[in-house]
């Protein structure tokens, strides 16, 4: 029986001669002459797949159409082209080739000549015997014999076609796989276990499979209703998702220090900020959480750390466009990609120093439209909050420091018991008002919902989210509303044109006060204040009456992202791209802050009266804040990408200006005789209302080009810079030239490697150089500019307000160069189960604004601008590393992690003559933030006095009073017996940004359940430890539960020093003593998920469905004692980081 010819074969051949593909859709013979094989000879699929090898090219053919034939060993010429070989071996045999666009090759048959016999049946009676002769016939003259078996065209049923789809090198199944019916618009997408299902119109079909990063493949269904298919990676495409400044490049020939992150693995856990989510994810990126409050919980950013005096913070990119990403949908973004050298941040000038962070969004994708449901519900609490003394403890710690004070005891005896049984709770309150006053298990939640699919012409993608989440106080919450829509239609064959939106509205609520302001009251409550509240209901202490009563403050935030891009190939040149954009973003702040009365009662602990009063103003406030800001930029470019043999050239021209506008309206009124929180309500008085308002604008503009060259993908030369100009200086100062250049030896594609080296995959070296610009300071310095102050004058002896002048300008001023160098390595092993990226940066930053070195007399009557005149240098590595590996079918792990290490120094700076004089306190040699203080050998004991109390010889004087055992002792470091300021000395790293940063994200899946872990953690930082955070007692404060163990002569190794009634001089001296280690590793995120298997989702006529458990910032290992290790306000006034626990579900329909 004969074979039947595959139909992938037949389209093949039909795109070349329609003719061949009809008649060999018929039948098809080939009459082959049997060929004697000698040792010499070989099979001609042997000789084939050995040229396919040599020539590192796709050759595709049947088994049927070569089998049986063999060439001569010699007939191959080596040195020769490879179509010349192919016409050697296939010609003698009456076959051909055509070349692919991919650049492979299809081996074809000889176009078999018309027949004037029937076609015969493919299934022929038992026992009979026929052929099929060739002979001559006109066009189209095709003839039934009496005995041909003509069958009529059957109706075909639907029928439902399902399987699964593999990464064909690691065997990873595909989540998002398109499969369409080919010449169709019906198609599906793959769950996330690789599984899909599809009703097609009968076994003739074609499904064509595609993925990014895989090579599309084409699949006839014949009979099967089962298919499974393995992809095969697609090295190009893979590149081709690589975004870099104002495009994109294949991964395989970047030359720059790039690293890039799936928008799902943030997605995946939740985070209500997305900068949140990158931490301890990427190699180079530091990312600091100062704070846990709702809407307000945005992380700094650092590129490969410090390195500026002035402003260190990345520029940030959505979707090639300046704008801030942080309260964007995270389920709404497709990659993260961080540009860290000079090769990738050349492009964007004046802005680059700093590093680039680029965020593209989600677009739609050809296929049936998608409908995906994505929700999780969690409850917070704070990772670790201030451990105040309170009722016992605290009457207990009050007696003691009376006592070493010689004065009588506060509490008695039967006080003291009060504490301790709460009898009397309005005199002897017993309260725990951090616990009792913060909304334990405070609820977040997230629901989202995407529309995406389309056609070869036309695609979309609709995102509509929501997220509520509530705060530490009853009056503190956040609500955010997020919509996403982007549009690309294929208006022609050349031209296509994009739309993207992006909106946000946001509530936010607050405490009128404030949040430094609310942890201040919280150091203040203890029992001195009173209970929380009175058995009466009445307030207790100011912060009850802060939180519940006091007013609030709103901020109502619209935020809009709209562009519009217009892409045109142009036919006359190939390769080459018009390419223009112009986008529009208004953003609308409204603040509004309602100040009430805080009614305080107190009590007669005698009588005991309870009398209510009111604590502050007397009447309420109101102050309203109208802020507007709009963004309005201009992109036009010209891409050329050619390949020319084994050479492929690209370049790139961008022009791109940026307006800024803002304005800022404010009004305000005291003394309101009603509660009505409106602006007219409030005293008509002149002295009770105030106006404000200010406008500022921005104007930046450039020229960006980049020029690529690579040959044989193995050898790569990146040219790119900028022509950039800033509002920020003088015209004769204001544009500036920022160049970069990079090189690539990708050395796994040597011959020698190739052959020698085979489980090297991917080994590259590149390395770059260039010089880019940072703003720092403020606009205009090289201008004089004025304020309206008062008073300002003196007329006639009395004092009036006018405009006055407030700085002597800088015409010279500029902005900060980067000189930036990076040599990095990327290599990948054994098929993909060791992937490593690594690099040495660094840079020296010059034209730091600093304050003049001069002083110049208060007669003088106006300020010193600052001038270009400090340097600065950073170096470090980064490295990424990262393993995956299946062990069964069932049973996949994989591990990555990334390390950073980053230390910058400062190499000039204004410094004083005493200070620069002595090495101990020069800030120059030594890294931006570093803290310095007194060095502490410990407490002083009663050994280092005399019998009169005096210190003994050879200790140094402290000058700060009279000390006394369990006093800090200070270190005297130049042996001067005495200790002063020439004893100051670095005592401790920056409390800012860590030196060190790291994560450790190990993965496991088994079957349907995956669970993800990611920890992050951070060295070379500290924190120090002042106000209510160090010292009992401290300008009336409370006191930390540390300080229980303080000196006495029966404790000398105690961790606190003697305690007093408030802080003593000595002892609270900038000092070692006081720094604490904010080293910490924290389990930053842990999920787990299970996928529903395709046989349940199939029966509800879904996709895919996933639950999952997940928690945030669950567990955190650090030294430092009741702060969160991220925090930076060293007095402890700061929101804590929350820990949340949620569980979530993710449908797609």
């Amino acid at each position: 029986m004969r074979k039947e010819i595959p139909i992938l074969f037949i389209l093949l051949l039909g795109v070349v001669r329609p003719g061949v593909a009809q008649m060999l859709a018929k039948a098809q013979t080939t009459s082959r002459q049997p060929v004697s094989t000698r040792a010499e000879n070989r099979q001609l699929k042997e000789t084939l797949r050995e040229l396919k090898n040599y020539y590192k090219v796709d050759l595709l053919f049947f088994d049927r159409i070569v089998d049986g034939y063999v060439v001569s060993a010699d007939a191959i010429r080596w040195d020769d082209r490879l179509e010349a070989n192919l016409e050697t071996v296939l010609k003698p045999f009456g076959l051909g080739y055509k070349k692919a666009k991919n650049g492979g090759y299809v081996i074809t048959a000889k176009e078999p000549q018309r027949r004037t016999e029937p076609i015969q049946s493919r299934f022929p009676e038992a026992g009979s015997s026929h052929q099929i002769e060739n002979r001559l016939a006109p066009e189209g003259a095709l003839t039934t014999a009496p005995n041909a078996i003509v069958a009529e065209k059957p109706v075909v049923a639907d029928i439902t076609i399902q399987g699964k789809v593999t990464d064909g090198a690691k065997g990873d199944e595909l989540p998002g796989v398109s499969i369409v019916l080919k010449g169709s618009t019906r198609g599906t997408t793959t769950d996330v276990t690789g599984s899909y299902k599809l009703v097609i119109p009968g076994p003739d079909a074609v499904l064509v499979f595609s993925f990014v990063g895989y090579e599309p493949q084409e699949v006839l269904v014949g009979g099967r209703t089962d298919i499974n298919v393995s992809l095969k990676p697609d090295i190009k495409a893979l590149s081709e998702v690589v975004v870099v400044g104002y495009g994109v490049q294949k991964k395989t020939s970047v030359t720059a220090a790039v690293s890039t992150l799936k928008g799902t693995e943030i997605a995946s856990v939740p985070v209500t900020n997305l900068s949140n989510g990158l931490g301890g994810r990427l190699p180079g990126v530091i990312v600091k959480q100062a704070s846990g409050e709702p809407g307000r919980d945005g992380s700094s950013i650092f590129v490969r750390g410090i390195s500026s005096t002035g402003n260190n913070q990345p520029l940030l990119i959505v979707d090639g466009i300046p704008r801030n990403f942080q309260q964007l949908d995270p389920n709404t973004i497709e990659t993260f990609t961080v540009l860290k050298d000079a090769a990738a941040v050349a492009p964007y000038g004046v802005a680059g120093a700093n590093g680039v962070v680029l965020v593209t969004t989600k677009r739609g994708k050809t296929g049936t439209p998608s409908l995906s449901y994505n929700a999780y519900v969690g409850f917070q609490n704070p990772t670790v909050m201030p451990d105040y003394l309170y009722g016992y403890d605290f009457a207990m710690l009050k007696n003691a420091a009376a006592k070493y004070a010689g004065l009588p005891e506060p509490y008695s005896a039967d006080a003291l018991q009060k504490f301790r049984d709460g009898s009397d709770n309005d005199s002897y309150p017993a309260n725990n008002y951090v616990k009792e006053i913060v909304n334990r298990n405070a609820i977040i939640t997230t629901h989202n919902i995407e529309l995406s699919g389309g056609a070869e012409r036309i695609k979309y993608y609709a995102s509509l989210g929501y997220q509520y989440q509530a705060g530490m106080w009853p009056s503190t919450n956040n609500k955010r509303y997020n919509l996403a829509m982007n549009l690309d239609a294929q208006a022609t064959k050349t031209t296509k044109i994009s739309f993207g939106l992006n909106g946000r509205i946001q509530k936010a609520q607050y405490p009128s006060i404030g949040t430094p302001r609310l942890f201040e009251l919280i150091a203040y409550s203890h029992l001195q204040n009173g209970p929380l509240f009175f058995s009466n209901g009445m307030n207790g202490t100011y912060i009850t009456g802060s939180i519940y009563n006091s007013g609030y403050q709103k901020t109502n935030t619209t935020a809009l992202y709209s562009q519009l891009s217009v892409e045109q190939e142009i036919p006359f040149i190939p390769g080459l791209v018009a390419k223009g954009t112009i986008a529009y973003d208004p953003t609308m702040i409204m603040d509004k802050i309602w100040t009430a009365p805080v009614h305080l009662a107190t009590i007669n602990t005698t009588t005991k009266v309870i009398t209510d009063g009111i604590f502050g103003q007397a009447k309420a406030s109101l102050n309203q804040n109208y802020n507007q800001t709009q963004q309005l930029t201009y992109q036009a470019s010209l891409n050329y990408m050619r390949s020319f043999g084994k050479s492929s050239v690209g370049a790139l021209a961008v022009f791109e200006a940026k307006a800024n506008d803002a304005l800022v309206l404010g009004a305000s009124r005291r003394n309101y005789n009603l509660g009505i929180d409106e602006i007219d309500m409030g005293s008509s008085s002149n002295a009770d209302m105030t106006t404000t308002g200010t406008s500022s604008f921005g104007r930046q503009m450039g020229l960006v080009y980049r020029v690529t060259y690579d040959y044989a993908d193995k050898y790569l030369l990146e040219a790119s810079g900028r022509y950039d100009g800033s509002y920020y200086f003088a015209p004769e100062n204001r544009f500036g030239f920022f160049p970069a250049f990079s090189l690539g030896w990708r050395l796994s594609e040597e011959n020698f490697m190739k052959e020698n080296v085979r489980w090297v995959d991917n080994l590259k070296l590149r390395g770059s150089y260039g010089e880019v610009g940072a703003l720092a300071g403020s606009a205009f310095q090289f201008m004089s500019t004025y304020s309206v102050a008062g008073p300002a004058y003196v007329i006639g002896g009395n004092a009036v307000q006018a405009i006055r002048e407030r700085n002597e300008p800088n015409p010279n001023i500029t902005w900060e160069r980067a000189k930036k160098t990076d040599v990095g390595i990327e290599g990948t092993f054994w098929k993909g189960l060791l992937n490593i990226e690594a690099d040495y940066f660094y840079e020296k930053r010059s034209n730091m604004l600093v304050n003049p070195d001069v002083i110049v007399p208060a007669e003088y009557g106006i300020g010193l601008s600052q001038v270009n005149a400090g340097i600065m240098q950073n170096q470090g590595i980064d490295l990424s590393i990262g393993s995956s590996h299946r062990f069964s079918q069932d049973l996949r792990v994989s591990l990555n992690g990334n390390f950073t290490y980053a230390k910058n120094k400062l190499l000039q700076v204004f410094e004083a003559g005493a200070t620069y004089n002595n090495l101990n306190r020069r800030l120059t040699g030594k890294p931006l933030g570093t803290q310095f203080g007194f060095q502490a050998l410990g407490l002083f004991q009663t050994t280092d006095f005399d019998e009169t109390g005096k210190l003994k010889p050879g200790i140094a004087v402290q000058p700060w009073g009279a000390v006394q055992p369990g006093d800090i002792r200070y270190q005297d470091m130049n042996n001067d017996g005495k200790i002063n300021d020439d004893d100051l000395t670095r005592i401790g790293d920056a409390v800012a940004t860590p030196r060190i940063i790291y994560g450790i994200a190990p993965t496991v899946q088994y079957k349907g359940f995956t669970l993800d872990i990611l920890f992050q953690g951070a060295a070379k930082t500290n924190f120090y430890y002042t106000g209510s955070a160090a010292w009992a007692f401290s300008n009336g404060m409370g006191a930390v539960r540390e300080t229980l163990d303080y000196w006495t002569p029966e404790n000398p190794n105690a961790t606190y020093p003697r305690i007093t009634n408030a802080p003593t001089t000595n002892n609270t001296q900038v000092s070692s003593f006081w720094i604490g280690d904010a080293s910490y590793l924290r389990l930053k995120s842990a999920t787990l998920s299970y996928s529903l298997p395709s046989v349940i989702t199939q029966k509800v006529k879904i996709q895919n469905a996933r639950v999952y458990v997940s928690g945030q910032n669950i567990l955190t290992w650090t030294k430092l004692r009741n702060f969160d290790p991220e925090i930076t306000q060293t007095n402890a006034w700061s929101y804590p980081q929350q820990k949340v626990m949620s569980v979530g579900l993710n449908v797609t329909f």
